[in-house]
């Protein structure tokens, strides 16, 4: 049985752009967000179905274990309801882990020919699967049975070459990354809430004198360098810029960029971060945060309804926006978005039970679909079901990412191929350190973002 812990967590934001162009899309909708759903569950019915054969066919399904919106998913959506949905599949559970650990599996079961039948999959890591040719093409099969038709935004599923590999509720591409700060704290500290990057740097030493650290973030691995500070620090400064370099057409040599990366190597000798940063992983890092050790908190949006509902934390948690760096961002315009048309349930090509396969595909997304419609959250799957409620915090959040008219999607996974990834996690841990130089990080990544393959 799948043994995992059960944990309240995630959320995450809105709007979705067309992945083809892997940049942004701009000029988005600002219709109101969905809300809470009112049940938690759909019937066999409402997701999909099959006729239950004498025999069941036994699928094997991968998927991310460290993650907690993907516990609850399946421990509270996937396993009690698969039975009655898919009556004619045995499903064998397998936990993967996370982050590195989770790729390394999968790179390992690409090479030796033992993917599983479906699996969650890691963009960082996908395009290398599809290029083996294990990783099968879903359009023909949810054209075919109506699943597609479900989705509101069919263009978020494409990947580059038009297929379709994964499928998704969508969410992913509605998170981005949040100052959450502790409101006592700040009371506390005589801090206000900072405009400009200088400002931000005074806050934290303000901060700092009281004995809080000041803020709190994933840096093991490189992970928060990696997936939004490098991006971040570049954007607040010249949004258009940190466009350009998606696209390809800047490179890491140019002055916005390393006066981005600077900005991390000044948090990080200023004090700003923890003892340790580099090493600091995910729960600990939320942990300093909640149990008020430190006064920000600085992760994607998916972490607001936990922090919203959590009883240490939630009454004093709110979030500002990212200060300004230069005269060409506006925070109240250009914004970063997470997702990828590689992130989602993907099916073994070379499975022996395909049609099975795509339904348990189908199944599970259409269950991320409920779990994260009732955070609150907006998805481009229709679950059928009304959806209702929605905190007041999660409301400001929806209403400024909707309002920011230039999205820019995560570098991370639309700019760069597997190599160039590892190595820009791990010169962003060093530059965590306060002992890595801006100039440095440019002179080691330049040579590897030039071979960068993804635009290829």
């Amino acid at each position: 049985m799948y043994k995992i812990k059960r944990f309240k967590w995630l959320w995450m934001f809105v709007v979705v752009l067309s992945v083809l162009s892997m940049v942004i899309f701009i000029s988005c909708s600002k219709s109101a967000a969905p809300q809470e759903v009112t049940e938690k569950t759909v019937t066999a019915e409402e997701t999909t179905t099959t006729e239950a054969p004498a025999e069941k066919v036994t699928l094997r399904l991968f998927t991310i274990s460290t993650d907690e919106s993907r516990i609850s998913i399946m421990n509270d959506y996937i396993i009690p309801n698969i039975e009655a949905a898919l009556p004619n599949v045995e499903v064998q559970f397998e936990e993967g882990g996370g982050g590195e650990d989770y790729n390394n599996k999968l790179k390992t079961y690409n090479s030796t020919g033992d993917l599983p039948d479906v699996w969650y999959s890691d963009a960082s890591f996908a395009s290398a699967i599809i290029n083996a040719g294990n990783m099968l093409d879903l359009n023909p099969y949810v054209t075919e049975d109506g699943f597609l038709a479900k989705v509101s935004i069919p263009e978020a599923l494409q990947y580059r070459d038009g297929g379709i590999y994964i499928l998704n509720s969508g969410v992913d591409a509605f998170f981005t990354p949040r100052i959450f700060y502790n409101k006592a704290i700040f009371d506390e500290c005589g801090a206000t809430i900072p405009e400009t990057f200088d400002e931000l740097i005074d806050v934290c030493k303000t901060i700092s004198a009281k004995g809080y650290v000041p803020v709190s973030t994933m840096g093991k691995g490189g992970w928060a360098p990696q997936l939004y500070l490098v991006q971040t620090m570049i954007t607040v400064e010249d949004p258009q810029v940190m466009l350009d370099l998606l696209a390809d057409k800047t490179d890491f040599t140019n002055p916005v960029v390393k006066n981005g990366l600077g900005r991390i190597e000044t948090l990080a000798k200023e004090g700003a971060f923890p003892e340790g940063i580099a090493l600091l992983d995910y729960g600990p890092a939320k942990e300093m945060f909640t149990s008020g050790k430190s006064a920000m908190y600085w992760m994607f949006s998916w972490e607001l309804p936990s922090l919203n509902t959590d009883s240490n934390i939630g009454p004093d948690v709110d979030f500002f926006l990212w200060p300004s760096a230069g005269d060409a961002y506006d925070p109240n315009e250009a914004i970063q978005y997470w997702g990828s048309p590689l992130n989602g349930y993907a099916v073994n090509s070379k499975s022996e039970h395909i049609e099975e396969a795509v339904k348990l595909a189908e199944f599970c997304a259409m269950q991320d679909a409920l779990f994260f419609q009732s955070t609150g959250a907006p998805i481009i799957l229709d679950t059928g079901v009304e959806t209702t409620g929605q905190s007041d915090l999660m409301k400001k959040n929806v209403e400024q990412f909707l309002n920011c008219d230039t999205k820019i999607a995560s570098i991370t996974l639309n700019g760069m191929d597997a190599a160039t990834n590892s190595e820009f996690a791990t010169l962003g841990a060093s530059l965590l350190t306060g002992e890595f130089t801006a100039d440095e990080f440019v002179d080691q990544f330049e040579p590897v973002w030039e071979e960068n393959t993804y635009f290829d």
